[in-house]
């Protein structure tokens, strides 16, 4: 599986493969230690063109998938203030009810990591249809 951030220090994206879900905490850990006020996207995209973006926010994060057809969804969570991230160089601010807790996105995302290419079943968490 690809995955791609963009380092605000160097102005560029980053790409490269995964061959493990725990990889993507690994990820996470180096992203929110580029920039403390506004972390990075972390965007991981299949073979078949569907991808999984998670926005982190402090302890939560916002799961953002596109399936291969196209659909996109977003992960149900809780609270009413707004969240933000660097969506690639842009400030991207979405709803607090769209966060899910930084350990639960994390799952999700190893899960789709893990088994994705086997069997093509999306992230393991509640999705709302946008």
């Amino acid at each position: 599986m690809r995955f791609r951030y963009f380092d605000p220090m160097q102005q560029s994206t980053v790409e490269g493969d995964l061959a493990a879900g725990d990889e993507v905490a690994e990820l996470v850990g180096l992203l929110t230690a580029l920039r403390a006020d506004c972390v990075p996207a972390l965007e991981l995209v299949g073979r078949d063109g569907s991808s999984l973006v998670l926005g982190i926010a402090d302890d939560r994060a916002v799961v953002l998938w596109t399936s291969a057809e196209g659909a996109s969804s977003h992960s149900v969570g809780a609270g009413a203030d707004r969240v933000s991230f660097d969506y690639f160089g842009a400030l991207t601010q979405v709803p607090g009810h769209f966060a899910v807790p930084l350990a639960t996105a994390l799952d999700a995302a190893g899960t789709y990591v893990d088994e994705y290419a086997a069997s093509g079943a999306g992230p393991a968490l509640p999705l709302v249809r946008d």
